[in-house]
């Protein structure tokens, strides 16, 4: 599938640079010795190729207020892309530009280069501290970010998942400070998903402050009108007060940002920023290696298990089945060693945990959770609760300041990597490289390969119809992370097509057994037609109810506009409507995707979605003997497509009733380790 746009397509430069280029920029004039240096790395990708991003933010940038005190510094390259009448001709070079007297000033052209490289990073950080030598130095980079993978994705030197990975970035600012022996006073990324501790543990030598978002950010990016006339703010405020500004314009900047004709609300009721004080890392990471060990601790001791019943219920006939080790005469499967159920819990609270990154396929999530939530989750269910506290505190002290919109008041400034089940290879990989604390590697390691030595065991009861209510009981060894009730339809020999789901988050499954029950009154579609729904992440109250989910529904987006055609993950937020006193999802973006290349940097949130738009839902091919979607011949997954839904202002994913006629049903239930296992199907009709 060919790459997707992911922002709208600007007009003119010229038209947009009228008003802007005489406030802005330095003065320019050499003899002046900044007091500012900051160095922006503007990676421009298939953002910039295909959305003119890289162009939107410099056009911010010279639509500031610049001082004589400061130098703002930029290298372009990295897309794809020439367009001799832009701002910048061509980016499929590396480019050195000053902004200054208002315009962007072309200081070097370095041909061909790498921008994912180490080395072209470390050439423009020692070049430009030498060139321009100041008090303060800072640098921002822009574009995709995706955790503990890396950053960046420089399209003229294509690769399956490349971008910068954390150790060469490192090497990058290694060889800087070798060189140079300057400590950066600040780092920046305005790119998604970077704040983290994994991230911030490999620029701590290299940098004072930290500054990035734990969430994907909407492809607007920052506020760089604000970043650059904070920079060059006389006097220079402290470097706490300039990444509170910067966070503060971004959250700001998606506030007031909501195009005209668009049902998508302001997408700043999901910003995250936070500014870390990297000086205080080192007693972060020996407070989280304590807190590891005692989780460990809870992985070795006696603890009663989580459930009081004394084992989970299963069927005789099912449990006949299950492997003699775990199973007994009669109907209780023997958990007598404990192992599963506190393994359980730490899982459960995993669940609960605010994850950031919004991957519908499990086994490409980047893992990445509020490391304060989860502490806390686990310290509430008695776990490691004296190096939770002193946990909690190293944080507080770190994270010097965070914003957060209204729907991501859990984010609390930094996320680890905590994978709920297996690893992959490229997981494991490109984590052991970045030398984590030892204790805490070998509990991700521990808690991973339990879900893999001891073998999942689902067991779901025929489903059953009555009136207008479908129901079903379900049985997990592991317990029940998430069961969807699908509408399918056949589509050949072991094969169903999926052409909608209806999903209950985990917070409303009982562990081990339970009974899950669904509405046909209730069935939550988008004008008229239901959808085939991923869970993203959820939010738990603290009395263990739902508050939110998030869910992603992939569709193909056509626009009314411009006719262009995206497979895009449409992101809808499912909660509480006071209004109508119901439950009801909202629109607030999409992200676009590649279900034939699931390596792709993560993409930033696009909210180009308009009134007249249309999508069409995706139906996806499954082998119920596999338990798997179907290979497309490509590669991928097999897909086809739904009737078309008109968008307009007000399309919500509403609950309303299932259409009449003839219907086919199917119950998926993942467990906690991540197993799969389908229903029988039921064909019932919907009178």
């Amino acid at each position: 599938m060919p790459p997707i746009s992911r922002r709208h397509m600007l007009g003119t430069a010229a038209a947009l640079l009228a008003g802007g280029l005489a406030a802005c920029g330095g003065s320019g004039d050499d003899a002046t010795p900044p007091r500012t240096t900051l160095l922006v790395y503007l990676l421009g990708s298939n953002l910039e190729s295909m959305g003119n991003a890289g162009t939107t933010n410099l056009l911010e940038m010279l639509a500031a207020q610049g001082s004589a005190y400061t130098r703002v510094i930029i290298t372009t390259g990295g897309a794809d892309k020439r367009d001799p009448d832009g701002l910048v001709p061509s980016w499929k070079t590396v480019k050195r530009f000053e902004l200054a007297n208002g315009a962007l000033k072309e200081l070097a052209d370095l041909g061909a280069r790498d921008m994912d490289s180490s080395d072209t990073l470390q050439d423009f950080l020692i070049w430009g501290v030498r060139t321009y030598p100041a008090e303060r130095t800072m640098l921002a980079l822009w574009d995709h970010g995706s955790g503990y993978y890396g950053y960046g994705g420089d399209e003229n030197y294509p690769g399956e998942g490349k971008m910068m990975s954390l150790p060469a970035m490192s090497a990058a600012l290694q060889g800087f400070k070798a060189a140079t022996g300057i400590t950066l006073d600040y780092i920046g990324f305005d790119a998604c998903l970077m704040a983290t501790l994994e991230v911030a543990k490999v620029v701590q030598p290299y940098a004072r402050y930290l500054g990035a978002s734990q969430e994907l950010e909407p492809g607007s990016g920052w506020d760089w009108k604000s970043v650059i006339e904070t920079a060059a703010r006389q006097p220079v405020p402290s470097l706490p007060e300039f990444g509170q500004i910067v966070a503060t314009a971004f959250h700001d900047k998606q506030l007031r940002e909501r195009p005209e004709g668009s049902p998508i609300p302001p997408l700043s009721d999901y910003v995250t920023f936070s500014i870390i004080d990297l000086a205080r890392l080192g007693p972060l990471l020996e407070r989280l290696e304590q807190w590891a060990s005692a989780v460990h601790a809870y992985y070795d001791s006696g603890a009663k298990r989580a459930n009081a019943n004394g084992g989970v219920f299963w069927p005789p006939t099912f449990a006949a089945a299950l492997p003699r080790t775990k199973a007994m005469p009669g109907t209780l499967l023997a958990e007598g060693d404990a192992a599963i159920e506190r393994w359980k819990q730490v899982a459960m609270a995993r669940v609960r945990t605010t994850t950031f990154g919004y991957e519908p396929d499990a086994k490409d999530a980047l893992d990445l959770v509020d490391l304060r939530q989860f502490a806390a989750l686990l310290s509430a269910d008695g776990i490691a609760t004296g190096p939770q506290a002193a946990l909690n505190q190293a944080l507080q002290d770190a994270i010097v300041f965070n914003i957060t919109g209204p729907q991501a008041r859990n984010a609390s400034g930094l996320s680890i990597y905590f994978p709920l089940r297996t690893r992959s290879a490229r997981q494991r990989n490109v984590y052991q490289a970045l030398a984590m604390p030892s204790g805490y590697m070998g509990l991700l390691e521990r808690h991973t390969r339990q879900a893999e030595q001891a073998p999942s065991a689902i067991y779901i009861a025929p489903l059953q119809v009555r009136g207008d209510t479908i129901f079903g009981d379900i049985t997990s060894l592991y317990g029940v992370q998430r069961a969807d009730l699908l509408q399918v339809q056949p589509a050949g020999a072991g094969v169903v097509k999926i052409t909608g789901s209806t999903p209950i988050a985990a917070a409303e499954i009982v562990e081990g057994y339970g009974q899950v029950l669904y509405d046909t009154q209730q069935w939550l579609q988008l004008g008229g037609q239901p959808l085939l729904l991923y869970t993203l992440s959820i939010q738990i109250s603290e009395g263990g109810s739902l508050n939110a989910a998030l869910y992603g529904a992939p569709v193909r987006l056509k626009s009314a506009r411009t006719a262009e055609t995206r497979i895009v993950l449409l992101l809808l937020n499912y909660k509480w409507d006071p209004a109508t006193m119901r439950m009801a999802g909202e629109i607030i973006g999409a992200r676009d995707i590649d279900f034939s290349d699931p390596s792709d940097p993560t993409d930033r949130v696009d909210r180009d979605i308009y009134a007249g738009d249309t999508v069409e839902p995706l139906h996806i091919l499954y082998d119920v003997a596999k338990q798997a979607p179907v290979a497309s011949p490509g590669g991928g997954i097999a897909f086809e497509f739904g009737s078309p839904v008109t968008v307009v202002l007000d399309s919500a994913l509403r609950p309303t009733p299932l259409a009449a006629g003839n219907h086919t049903l199917m119950l998926s239930v993942t467990d906690l380790a991540g197993a799969e296992a389908l229903s029988q199907p039921l064909a019932f009709t919907k009178r």
